[in-house]
């Protein structure tokens, strides 16, 4: 027979082991931690990709803003270059109709043999030979778009090589044979004929017309004369080129500012 001690024993340990919990060998001891951790990750996760997003699309917004706002720009500029290269060919139209009677004036006088027609007309055309070539073109716009550095905003490679060669080659080209005219006529044809008769229209007649067709004839005065014919020619050439380049140029702004 067992002893009293060992009897109570027994029955303790078999109650203990009645009540201890049996372990789910199927579960991970860590997998209630793994779970959470996977929680908040895609919590995160799910944060970080609605900021990300957020913030391309600021981004996205305002270079969307700045390229309106250049394009807008864009089309200023080339308005306001429209209106220069407006008022630039109406000044051409009528600098080459004016320079063109320079050049029937030379014409007159530097001939061989004068006219018998000069006698009556000898004033105007001594008036229109000492005449010289002025031309000033409006390149407002254009000097602002150097200055600001605006010109890179032309989208229009094609149009702002035009631009540029336009203001930077031929406009150059033409003042240079306005400038030689210019000064051949006040440095040497002008000071020579007023040597023999005045150079503005004289109404008064204070030479008579045949002592003027006269002094026309001296070689000196013939020569400058012809000189000057020739760099009034020369200039008018430029002028022409000018007024037509500027007519395509506005045609080339207009089919840009109409995209």
């Amino acid at each position: 027979m067992l002893s009293l001690h060992t009897s109570l024993m027994l029955q303790y340990t078999q109650k203990c082991n009645m009540e201890r919990p049996r372990l789910n060998t199927n579960t991970h001891p860590f997998s209630g931690m793994t779970n959470t951790f996977k929680d908040i990750l895609k919590k995160y996760l799910g944060e970080v990709i609605v900021i990300f997003i957020g913030i391309s699309i600021s981004f996205w917004f305002d270079e969307w803003r700045e390229n309106r706002k250049d394009r807008e720009m864009e089309q200023k500029i080339l308005q306001n270059l429209k209106a220069n290269l407006k008022q630039d060919s109406m000044v051409l139209e009528m600098t080459t109709i004016h320079v063109q009677r320079m050049i029937a004036g030379a014409e007159k006088l530097s001939q061989t043999q004068p006219d018998p027609s000069l006698t009556d007309s000898v004033s105007y055309y001594i008036d229109m030979s000492a005449s010289y070539i002025g031309f000033l073109a409006n390149q407002t716009t254009y000097e602002e778009m150097k200055q600001t550095g605006h010109s890179s905003l032309i989208q229009d490679d094609t149009l702002k090589n035009f631009i540029l060669g336009h203001y930077t080659s031929l406009m150059p080209y033409v003042q240079e044979w306005c400038d030689v005219d210019k000064t051949h006529t006040m440095t040497q044809l002008i000071p020579e004929m007023s040597n023999y008769f005045p150079v503005i229209i004289d109404t008064t007649n204070i030479v008579p017309a045949a002592e003027k067709i006269k002094y026309l004839q001296k070689p000196k005065l013939k020569h400058l004369l012809i000189t000057n014919l020739t760099y009034k020619r020369e200039a008018l050439k430029a002028l022409e080129i000018t007024k037509g380049n500027t007519k395509r140029l506005m045609a080339r702004i207009d089919k840009v500012l109409k995209k």
